[in-house]
């Protein structure tokens, strides 16, 4: 590792120390880790996992008691403490999206040939996955799955549904 990749891990690193020093008098009104990408997704990590950052070469690690996540430093937009409904769910859909949850079976519209459907549980553990052989609507039964909240991802784009 060259000397400007080192000096500017030092200088990542001191930063993560003093946001999580000066977050930690405030604890109580911080819920979770949000680490934002270029790509406009987010990732949030519950402060009750005990998330640590560390800084491995090019990529930014989060380690927590709920797993692993690892991001590439180039698409990290930033990552900051935000305070996030513990539930997991932020806003409630009431118009079309393309994804509609109701009686066990996920239906997911408008895909493009080879479009991935995803869906992980709350500790980000991969559960299930689909690849659409041609473009159109699916129907995919969920009924397998134990009862709870679930994060399903469509190209780009993530979904929260909660499986009773």
């Amino acid at each position: 590792m060259d000397m400007l990749s080192t000096k500017l891990n030092n200088v990542l690193a001191l930063l993560v120390f003093l946001t999580v020093f000066c977050v930690g008098t405030r604890a109580a009104q911080v819920e979770t880790l949000v680490v934002k990408l270029k790509n406009g997704s987010e990732t949030a990590f519950f402060l009750k996992d005990k998330p640590q950052v560390k800084f491995e070469g090019t990529n930014l690690k989060v380690t927590s008691s709920a797993g692993d996540t690892t991001f590439a430093l180039a698409d990290v937009l930033q990552f900051t403490y935000d305070k996030r409904d513990t539930s997991g769910i932020n806003e409630t859909v009431t118009e079309p999206t393309g994804v509609i949850f109701k009686d066990d079976v996920l239906v997911v519209s408008q895909l493009k040939v080879n479009a991935v459907v995803s869906v992980y549980g709350l500790d980000g553990i991969l559960v299930r996955q689909w690849k659409a052989p041609h473009a159109g609507t699916f129907r995919l039964s969920l009924s397998e799955l134990p009862s709870g909240l679930y994060l399903v991802k469509v190209d780009n784009i993530t979904y929260k549904i909660m499986k009773r």
